[in-house]
This record gives C-alpha cells, structure tokens and sequence, in this order.
C-alpha cells in the first residue's frame, strides 16, 4: 500500500482550502457523512472520473468504522477531560496524529483500489463531475440534496475549481 500517492496530496491541499474544513466537518456532523469519502469523490471528478459505490469504498468504510471512529471516540473522551485539565493535551495530540494516519491508511486503500479499476472517462476532470460525485456519495447514504446542504457543499466546489484552474496551468 502507498500511503503518500497522488490522493493523499491532494487531500491534503483540499482540506485547506477556504471553508473546506468547515463544510466537511459539517457534513460529517450534522448528516454522517465521511470527509474522506467527499474528498474521494471531488478527487475522482477532477482526475475525469465517475464515482462508483465498490469494493474500494467497503474496504475503507470496514477501515474507518473499525479503526478510525473508535480512535476519534476516544479521542473526544480525552478532549473533554483536557477542558479541566491541561495535563491531557500530550494525549489528546498524539490521538490527533493517530487519528491523521488512520486517515491516510483509509485514503490509501481508496486509492489501491482506483488504481487497480482505472477507467478514465472521455472527459476532463470538472467541477460538474466532481458535483456530480458526490451526490452519488449522499444518495448512497440517503441524504437529500436541498438549498442548506448547496449552500455546504459551496466552499467544497470552490476548491475544486480552484484545483482545476492550477492544475491546467
């Protein structure tokens, strides 16, 4: 498994860009969803490809609901006993950076299983495929798209384009 590949770079610049962060925590709180998945999804819209609900996604979902949820678990635990004693912030970081790489295992299989079933579309990565990717993400999940949640996935696709426009110059 490579865990530094061409996914997990631009995971890491995504998630930086302005009001990403927000958006997939927001997502991921108030509907459930998985921030690594949206990013998946916006990644293979600008790599020119269509997002399809496979073996890749049910490993990194046995992954995630295995291993990472109940790492971030006990990480909020320590959070909140941080909040009256600071003595818990070595623990809380080095569950943080427990967390970060549990996060690259996950997008490192996601990215094992694309390379493997790679079938680029006629078309150029766009921010309409990566839109369109992940509503085939929330249908799978049975969550609706309606204005509140546009206006959510507003700075997502604002990232995209961004990604898009430096990566054609």
């Amino acid at each position: 498994m490579q865990l530094k590949n061409d996914l997990w770079a631009f995971a890491l610049n995504f998630y930086q860009q302005p009001g990403v962060e927000n958006a997939c925590l927001l997502l991921q709180e108030q509907f459930g969803l998985s921030i690594n998945r949206i990013i998946y999804a916006a990644w293979c819209g600008c790599e020119g490809q269509s997002l399809r609900v496979n073996e890749a996604l049910l490993q990194a979902d046995k992954w995630q609901k295995g291993i990472t949820h109940p790492l971030r678990a006990v990480r909020y635990a320590v959070r909140e006993q941080k909040k009256s004693d600071p003595a818990f912030d070595t623990c809380y970081q080095a569950l943080r950076k427990a967390e970060l790489a549990c996060e690259q295992v996950e997008l490192a299989l996601l990215y094992e299983q694309h390379q493997q079933h790679l079938s680029k579309d006629e078309r150029e990565g766009t921010t309409l495929l990566g839109y369109q990717n992940i509503e085939i993400y929330l249908n799978s999940h049975n969550v609706e798209l309606d204005s509140e949640l546009e206006l959510i996935l507003g700075p997502i696709l604002s990232a995209i384009n961004h990604y898009l426009g430096t990566n054609r110059s």
